[in-house]
Formats: structure tokens, C-alpha cells, sequence
């Protein structure tokens, strides 16, 4: 069955494994069931455009190697037809609200039988849902509001049915990532990994303090382009990685480049800070992956957006993306991180007062990740792009 064609991409959420590795994400698409080309908004326009990328680009390009969890509504499991999406890269997420009819059932069976993998969304267990447990290869608990002690019994009924993968969903926090994990649950989705662990009274380890220190002096606004380049220079890791990145956005009417000062000189200082920026953070081996994806992803997508409105000082808004996880990579407050970085005042009061047009696009990108985007549709594309130019950049 083709995908709708107003159907359209609102977001990606991370799900890990117990080792904090990528093991998928979440797409979310939303709209209806019709094949009309009429377009009565202009976020039904986007949405067509989205889908027509995604036919084009492949999942690849939104989730790299990793699956590509999809939810379908009950109109799709009404034909035994395969999907766009490719079985080996697609895990079909069976709604909620999604009734066992004979249709239904015959046809989640036929796509199990094409390859895919059936997930379960939302699972409450109900007598009426065992035909759809004993096809199931994944099964979502939203564990939000579930009780610690009442974890283990509710996974362990489900696993003397069938042999699932049991995966928790809504794991806000960190205490709750080890309560699942402790309970039996395989897979964990949500953003525990987001919410800094604050340790009061001890202090930053060397490899952190060496990263703040670095930090100060290359997004210092008062730095001239000859000491940006001094500053990069002194790492040759840095250095190297930084021409990498340039070749990266090289365009066929650009110079060949084999020297820092040329990359500063092509793209000028305050895309090299940027660079430099989002390289430095990453150079940290005990924080989680999917943190840097997270805030490359706000600093990409708040750039461009910021770009296509032409709000002044686009790249500002790339390094507010960057640092608006700095606490979490750092484990301190963000007031505190902030407090050591020159950044403009303007970047600090969005990211730790919710004011300005900082603060506004930070909001519409964390409402993608939370999939609660369906009134900043005109910023889906963006969103997309984004996504892309991450995995793109993943892969280099």
C-alpha cells in the first residue's frame, strides 16, 4: 500500500538499546487517508513534497543504519500490500487503537511474512489482542506512569506468551532507564539521556575542563580571525577535522582548500567557530552518542530556519543549538556551563530563560523531537533537511 499522499513527517524520537547504542527512531506521520493532489493549506504542499523526498532519499537518509520504526493507522492494514519503505531498514508499529479483525490479522501476517517487523504501539494486554502478541516481534509498554514494582510482572506476563522484544516507552529519566532495564525491558525510548546527572560539590573531570576551556576561547566574539586560527591550530585533531568539514560543504565553484586559513577565509570565521564548536563537543568519550546527534540537529535546523526567515547572525543560532545540551554533556546545570563560555547575552537568555527568537526556534525543534510538532508543520522540511544533513555528516 502506497503511503498517503498528505501524509507527512513530524518528527524522530531515539530508541537505544541497554547499552545507550542506537537501535532505531521513531518516525511520526500524520494526515489522512486520501489520494487527492488538491492542496487546501500550504502544510498539506509541504507534506507532499516531504513524502516525495523520502521516496527519493530512502530511509537511509533520515535514520542511517539504524531501523526505521514507522506507525501505521487501521486503513493500511485493510490491503495486503507491501509499504514504500523497505522491509530490511522498516519496523511497522501496529497502533494502539488498531482492532484485530480477521482482514487486519491476515494482513499483518502477510507483511510479517514479506520481512517486516511488527511492533506493537502503546500496549495495554487485552484477551482480544493475543492473535496480534503472537505475531508481534517488538512490543511498546508506555511506561510513564507505571509504577517501578509493577514493571517486571507486566513484562514477564507478555513474555510467557510470545518471545518479544519488550520496549519501554516515555523513559524520561534516568532512574526509570535503569527500573526498565532492571524489569526486563530490551529496548528504551525517550529522553532520560537528555536530563543532566548533577553531582553537587564535585568537579568537572580534566577531559570536561579542558573542553570548557577550549570552548572559551574559540566562540569568544572578540576573537579576530589570525587567533581563531591559532586557537584551532593547536589540535591538529581539530585542525583536520575542520578541514574535513569544510570538504564536506565545498561547492563545484569553490577553490580547492588544503590550509585552515583558506576554509576561514571560503566560509568565514563564524562558520569555522561554529565547526569548531560542534567538533570540541564531541571530542567527549562518556557522554551518550545521541546527545551530539541531538543538538547537531537543533544547531542545523536553527540555522537554516533562522537563514530562511533572515534573522541576522544565522550562525549564533547554530552554536545556541549546540550549547542548549551543553548540561547534559558536561553534567552541570546549563546556567552553570553557560557562566564559563562568552557567548551573547542573547543566546543565554533564549536558552535559560525561554525569551527571544533563540528561545522561539529552539521550541519548535524540541517540539519535533517530542513529536508534538502538528502546529509547526511550515518547519517540517527543515526539520528533514536537518535529519539529513546529520546522517550525512555521521558518515563522513
Amino acid at each position: 500500500m502506497e503511503a498517503a499522499q498528505d501524509d507527512y513527517f513530524v518528527g524522530r524520537q531515539p530508541i537505544l538499546d541497554g547499552n545507550n547504542h542506537i537501535y532505531g527512531y521513531e518516525l511520526l506521520f500524520r494526515g489522512g487517508l486520501t489520494t487527492t493532489a488538491e492542496f487546501d493549506s500550504a502544510s498539506t504542499a509541504t507534506a507532499v513534497v516531504i513524502r516525495n523526498a523520502m521516496m527519493n532519499v530512502g530511509l537511509n537518509e533520515l535514520v542511517g543504519n539504524a531501523k526505521a520504526f514507522i506507525n501505521f493507522p487501521e486503513a493500511f492494514f485493510l490491503e495486503a500490500q507491501e509499504p514504500i519503505f523497505h522491509h530490511a531498514q522498516t519496523v511497522i508499529e501496529v497502533l494502539e487503537d488498531v482492532r484485530p479483525t480477521e482482514a487486519v490479522i491476515a494482513n499483518i501476517q502477510y507483511l510479517k511474512e514479506q520481512g517486516y517487523t511488527i511492533a506493537l504501539d502503546d500496549f495495554i494486554f487485552k484477551n482480544r489482542f493475543l492473535p496480534f502478541i503472537q505475531m508481534a516481534d517488538i512490543i511498546k509498554f508506555d511506561v510513564e506512569h507505571v509504577s517501578p514494582e509493577k514493571l517486571k510482572p507486566l513484562f514477564d506476563k507478555v513474555k510467557n506468551i510470545a518471545k518479544v522484544i519488550i520496549l519501554a516507552e516515555r523513559v524520561e529519566t534516568k532512574e526509570m532507564f535503569e527500573h526498565c532495564k532492571a524489569a526486563g525491558a530490551d529496548l528504551f525510548q525517550g529522553y532520560y539521556f537528555a536530563k543532566p546527572e548533577i553531582v553537587t560539590g564535585k568537579q568537572l573531570g580534566v577531559g570536561k575542563v579542558n573542553l570548557m576551556q577550549l570552548l572559551e576561547k574559540i566562540v569568544d566574539s572578540s576573537l579576530h580571525l589570525d587567533d581563531l586560527e591559532k586557537v584551532i591550530e593547536r589540535d591538529v585533531g581539530l585542525s583536520l577535522k575542520i578541514l574535513k568539514m569544510a570538504g564536506q560543504y565545498r561547492t563545484a565553484k569553490m577553490p580547492n582548500f588544503s590550509t585552515l586559513k583558506e576554509v576561514l577565509s571560503l566560509f568565514g570565521m563564524k562558520r569555522v567557530q561554529a565547526w569548531a564548536t560542534m567538533i570540541s563537543l564531541t571530542a567527549l568519550d562518556d557522554v551518550i552518542p545521541e546527545v551530539f546527534n541531538l543538538a547537531r540537529l537543533r544547531a542545523i535546523f536553527m540555522r537554516n530556519v533562522a537563514q530562511h526567515e533572515n534573522l541576522t547572525n544565522v550562525d549564533s543560532f547554530y552554536l545556541a543549538g549546540l550549547f542548549s545540551m551543553l548540561d547534559v554533556i558536561v553534567g552541570q546545570t546549563l546556567e552553570q556551563a553557560l557562566s564559563h563560555i562568552p557567548i551573547s547575552d542573547g543566546i543565554k537568555e533564549g536558552l535559560l530563560n525561554g525569551t527571544g527568537e533563540y528561545a522561539r526556534l529552539l521550541t519548535i525543534a524540541e517540539s519535533f523531537e517530542k513529536k508534538k510538532a502538528d502546529e509547526f508543520q511550515e518547519y517540517a522540511l527543515f526539520y528533514f533537511n536537518a535529519l539529513k544533513e546529520v546522517n550525512c555528516l555521521a558518515k563522513a
